[in-house]
């Protein structure tokens, strides 16, 4: 039987997923629109490139997160110990992260987002699969 505390975590993990897939989704098109925008503006081909190679890097590379917090979920719907190690790095990872952000600009997103990835961490940590 799987813990609350893990099926929890995997929803949150899926979620997350859900916004990388989302935003890369976003950066993809943007990058196109945007790359369209300044080859009307400016004749300079270089900037349309550039534009549309960033946008498709940025979205693609967040697509490629989502695919792996959806892999990190799946493991830990069925209580693989791979997952667990793999959702602490990646908690871990992500707290930095909001550490960094909460010592730039002290707000109370960078707050939550730190404080919400405290109890997957203990959780992964010191509850047994």
């Amino acid at each position: 039987m799987r813990p609350l505390g893990v099926t929890v975590i995997a929803i949150l993990t899926w979620l997350r997923a859900s916004f990388y897939a989302l935003g890369g989704l976003i950066l993809i098109v943007t990058g196109n629109l945007s790359a369209r925008l300044v080859a009307t503006v400016a004749s300079g081909s270089f900037f349309e490139s550039l534009l549309s190679r960033v946008g498709k890097t940025l979205g693609f590379g967040a697509l490629i997160v989502a695919l792996v917090y959806i892999v990190v979920g799946f493991g830990l719907w069925q209580l693989k110990n791979w997952a667990r190690a793999l959702t602490l790095i990646l908690v871990i990872i992500w707290r930095l992260f909001g550490l960094v952000g909460l010592l730039r600009h002290p707000t109370a997103w960078h707050m939550i987002r730190v404080l919400v990835d405290v109890w997957p961490s203990w959780f992964t940590l010191c509850c047994p699969m």
